[in-house]
């Protein structure tokens, strides 16, 4: 797997982020998360973000950030819940094994709650984003179930596929 980015998608409160620090840690790679990109890019927390420029804004910086990501290197990469889409999944699988970090709509509501750092998800309708995000990271290489498991036992599962 030389010179390939392992990419991590899923939806909020997946464990994209968590995941892939330790992942990046047990590979030896850096990683980069984008939503931390676009907060550094804009100087401003996202839902700073949301709340001045707009969703649509955002979406169209998640979009650029993530198709500029370099095409060399070894890296483990976190793209946001949004950030896997028609526009960016068939380049972010050139880059290197895509995983869908996955789990239920109730263990999100769980874990995000009404998190305040994260816009969306006071959203009435969290429900059918998720449900219309799905069919998106349906198109990963490979699918890791998340719930009920330790970040390190979703590693070990990772390392496994890849």
């Amino acid at each position: 797997m030389s010179g390939r980015t392992v990419t991590l998608v899923g939806f909020m409160g997946s464990g994209k982020s968590t995941v892939g620090r330790v992942l990046a840690m047990r590979l030896h790679r850096p990683f980069k998360d984008t939503d931390a990109l676009i907060e550094d890019l804009e100087g401003a927390r996202i839902t700073k973000i949301f709340e001045t420029k707009g969703e649509e804004f955002f979406r169209d910086l998640e979009r650029r950030v993530v198709l500029s990501t370099p095409e060399e290197g070894e890296r483990v990469l976190a793209v946001g819940g949004g950030g896997f889409n028609d526009s960016t999944i068939p380049f972010l699988n050139r880059l290197g094994p895509t995983i869908h970090l996955d789990l239920t709509f109730q263990e999100v509501a769980r874990r995000v709650g009404q998190d305040p750092r994260r816009p969306l998800s006071r959203d009435p309708d969290l429900f059918g984003i998720f449900v219309r995000r799905k069919r998106w990271y349906g198109r990963a290489a490979h699918r890791v179930w998340t719930e009920g498991l330790t970040v390190d036992e979703v590693v070990d599962a990772i390392l496994r596929l890849i």
